[in-house]
């Protein structure tokens, strides 16, 4: 009897996988590679079509450069988007300053953020398949159908907890600094 992994199970253990790196980094690191997706998902969703053309010869740089490969588009925007999360978290050139936030409250907020960032990781991703391919993701993989149903909240939910964490963060400090 031959198993075959399914989507689900796949996806499913990317979840396991990113939540556990974002543990491992705590809560500073995981912001900025939060910040990072984010910035990586912007330049591949306004760069990938370019590079694509680059690619595949139907632009040429500098007036004297031009690559010629089978790439698909997903694989330029999927490598892009992969390449730029990695360099700009272990090379920004940023970093995000938080206070301390100690205890449960820290650690939720890191489990929090390291499940919204896989799965901004996980629905950019499938966002960036052709419509047939990503269609077929979707109804073969429970995970990735409800993954891709909150398409819209991966992005949003993650800025608007870093606002509401900046807040609670300035109120515990004040709390906790001695009158002057």
């Amino acid at each position: 009897m031959l198993v075959v992994p399914t989507w689900d199970l796949f996806i499913t253990l990317f979840f396991i996988v990113g939540m556990g790196y974002g543990v491992i980094l705590q809560r500073e690191k995981i912001l900025a590679t939060l910040i990072s997706t984010y910035i990586a998902l912007a330049v591949a969703t306004a760069w990938g079509d370019k590079v694509f053309e680059f690619f595949n010869g139907n632009s040429i740089l500098f007036n004297q450069f031009w690559i010629r490969s089978n790439m698909s588009e997903f694989s330029i925007k999927a490598l892009l988007f992969g390449l730029l999360i990695v360099l700009l978290t272990l090379k920004g050139d940023f970093s995000v300053s938080i206070g301390k936030a100690e205890g449960m409250v820290s650690t939720v907020f890191v489990f929090i953020y390291s499940f919204l960032n896989t799965g901004l990781i996980v629905e950019s991703t499938i966002n960036f398949l052709p419509q047939t391919a990503k269609m077929a993701i979707i109804n073969q993989s429970n995970i990735a159908s409800l993954v891709m149903s909150y398409d819209i909240a991966w992005v949003v939910i993650p800025a608007l907890l870093m606002i509401v964490g900046g807040f609670l963060t300035s109120r515990a400090q004040s709390a906790a600094s001695p009158p002057a």
